[in-house]
């Protein structure tokens, strides 16, 4: 009944519209075309050239020749270069791990120049025995970029550590106001926290949240992550707190053991008053470390202070926070508003596309019903007018 529900509405989305073109014109997904590599195993089998296109492992897991792996094991800083055929304003890059993940610690967007954009920066560390998607939200370049760069620690996890593919997914059209630039935004790493219980004083602390990650890409039980005073205790909740307000854009919250205990997210306004910018059903997800993303579509004033609900009781185990992320602007800009109806169709598409990939990642449903909306999705973007 559900499933059938669901389809009514992406086909009433439609009919709504009234007609559709190719909806990726406004967003689309594009495979790299070229690569390169801070060294390789092969010259064909393991080598830069098998980051290109679609992926061929995934979502397999395991050593393949399809994939590319760096010279030597546990080898340091290495890094990949990859160059789509498009400059686009990039939303999303997605890298696709298929051998001892986890030791991504930087990527980098290149635009047209060869300018390099910073998007992430972490510590690297064994994060799961599955293959997996490393999908990044771009926080603010506002450029249009064709090029990805992706660092790794391949010390930081014993073991070879391979790449399939890298994609990126823009639009032709700036997301962001003329007044937006890159010296506007402000990320920024939590430097005070409070929460409604803690294990023990030393270690597993709120101060645990302060500054960058600790634990991440690492998943299990470490001191060094907060955790509440017992375990599925009910509700629960952490305060963090940031040295500049911003308005605020995305809170990003690392969790590190027992993911999807998180109901809300609160800001908090310079007069104290609590603001609810999401809600949502704690939800049991896959055994690894992850970046929960949250975005503020409800509130428009500056904020230094947040708010995070959790519902230990309802995902079992210890609910473990390692750090909590702020992206935002200095100044108000706001998002352009999508008159064009082929535009609203096509953001309302990506975002459908990317709930089904939530949905399969932290397995939310049926996959035959998954596969079904993908089908779906599919033959909506091969639409020609």
């Amino acid at each position: 009944m559900r499933r059938n529900w669901l389809i009514v509405v992406v086909l009433g989305v439609l009919l709504l519209f009234g007609t559709v073109s190719d909806v990726y014109a406004h967003s689309f997904k594009q495979w790299a075309i070229t690569a390169s590599a801070s060294s390789e195993y092969g010259r064909s089998d393991w080598s830069a050239q098998q980051l290109l296109g679609e992926p061929d492992v995934y979502p397999a897991y395991g050593d393949s020749g399809f994939a590319w792996a760096p010279a030597t094991m546990n080898g340091g800083l290495q890094w990949v270069e990859v160059g789509f055929l498009e400059a686009v304003y990039v939303e999303y890059v997605e890298i696709y791990e298929t051998f001892t993940p986890g030791t991504i610690v930087k990527v980098e967007l290149i635009d047209e120049m060869g300018g390099m954009h910073l998007i992430w920066e972490g510590i690297g560390g064994s994060a799961a025995t599955t293959a997996r998607i490393f999908s990044l939200k771009n926080p603010l370049v506002t450029v249009p970029c064709n090029g990805v760069r992706v660092t790794l620690d391949t010390d930081s996890a014993h073991g070879w550590n391979e790449i399939d593919a890298v994609g990126i997914i823009g639009s032709y059209d700036s997301p962001w106001p003329q007044s937006q630039g890159e010296n506007n935004r402000a990320i920024q790493w939590a430097s005070r926290a409070q929460a409604s219980s803690q294990y023990r004083e030393d270690r597993w602390t709120p101060e645990q949240m302060t500054g960058r990650p600790d634990v991440y890409p690492r998943y299990g039980d470490y001191g060094t992550a907060w955790v509440a005073s017992t375990m599925n205790g009910g509700e629960e909740w952490v305060e963090l707190f940031y040295d500049e307000a911003v308005y605020v854009k995305r809170i990003d919250v690392y969790e590190t053991c027992n993911p999807g205990a998180i109901v809300q997210a609160e800001l908090v306004d310079e007069t104290g008053r609590a603001h609810v910018i999401w809600q949502g059903k704690a939800t049991v997800a896959p055994e690894e470390s992850r970046i929960f993303m949250i975005e503020n579509t409800r509130a428009d004033f500056p904020s230094r202070h947040i708010r995070l609900v959790l519902q230990t009781d309802q995902v079992p185990g210890w609910n473990e926070i390692d750090a909590v992320c702020l992206i935002g602007t200095h100044t108000r800009a706001q998002s352009p508003v999508l008159t064009d109806p082929l535009a609203q169709l096509a953001s309302l598409i990506l975002q459908l596309e990317k709930a089904v990939e939530q949905g399969r990642a932290e397995r939310l449903a049926d996959l035959d019903f998954l596969r079904e909306l993908e089908e779906i999705l599919e033959e909506l973007s091969a639409i020609r007018f």
